[in-house]
């Protein structure tokens, strides 16, 4: 039997708007995260299900491209499905529209490990989730494999902002949520621009954990045509947390 895509739905919310009444860019994570471990939760292999297994899910790699925002008051559709393996990654598309008119305001390509939570060693998500069903919906793949890769560092960077990982921050696998680095990440951007802004195009990489307490100093590099690069180094030990580079707008105040 074919397998559906999953849909879901949600309301923009007062708290998640900017200055002109749109989204903020690092809210779509929230979203995709949520519809992700919706998903996740109904094939059986959700948060609570792999920790029966001494598993768990973690973001690896997600790249994200919007060409509209959705407003306050408008709902957005989220579509994902699984689109395949790759050693250890086991990846998942996303398509965002407008769920009163259809129109696309953005998609995006996520990669994901199986991880052990006591010493974070990746399992092949192939070989050890046997209740993992072999996908056939035909969906598009938007970013997977090279378009999904690794990241370069630019030489040259500067702005140091520290970030320490309060209680709030911390989530269901005990480290920094996802969608704080892309927080970190735009309010490094608007820092540097003295101005509100919105990432719209983004892909992030995650290359080691943060937990509660932790502090994590941004730093980057803004180039030609808004293009930015933004990494975060751990204070106490200078490792690499995350690395994160896409476009940018700077966002002006409704009137």
């Amino acid at each position: 039997m074919k397998n559906e895509p999953f849909v879901i739905t949600y309301p923009v919310r007062l708290n998640d708007i900017s200055v002109d009444a749109k989204l903020r860019s690092w809210v779509v994570f929230d979203y995709l995260q949520d519809a992700a471990g919706r998903h996740a939760d109904l094939l059986g292999v959700g948060l609570k299900q792999l920790r029966k297994s001494d598993l768990s899910w973690v973001l690896s790699r997600i790249r994200i491209q919007m060409d509209a925002f959705p407003e306050y008051g408008d709902t957005i559709k989220i579509t994902t499905w699984p689109s395949g393996f790759d050693r250890l990654f086991a990846y998942r598309q996303f398509e965002i529209t407008s769920a009163e008119t259809g129109k696309r305001f953005g998609v995006a390509g996520s990669a994901w490990l199986t991880l052990n939570p006591e010493n974070f060693r990746p399992v092949s998500p192939q070989k050890y989730l046997t209740g993992l069903p072999q996908w056939e919906y035909d969906g598009e793949v938007f970013f997977q494999g090279e378009t999904l890769g690794k990241i370069t560092s630019p030489e040259n960077m500067g702005g140091n902002m520290p970030h320490r990982v309060s209680s709030a921050m911390v989530d269901y696998n005990r480290h920094l949520n996802n969608a704080y680095y892309a927080m970190f990440t735009e309010d490094w951007l608007g820092m540097k621009l003295d101005s509100p802004v919105r990432m719209t195009a983004l892909q992030l990489n995650f290359n080691g954990s943060t937990g509660f307490g932790e502090e994590l100093v941004c730093s980057g590099v803004i180039g030609e045509n808004n293009v930015f690069y933004v990494s975060g180094t751990h204070a106490a030990t200078g490792k690499n947390s995350f690395q994160a580079q896409g476009t940018f707008e700077t966002v002006s105040p409704e009137i």
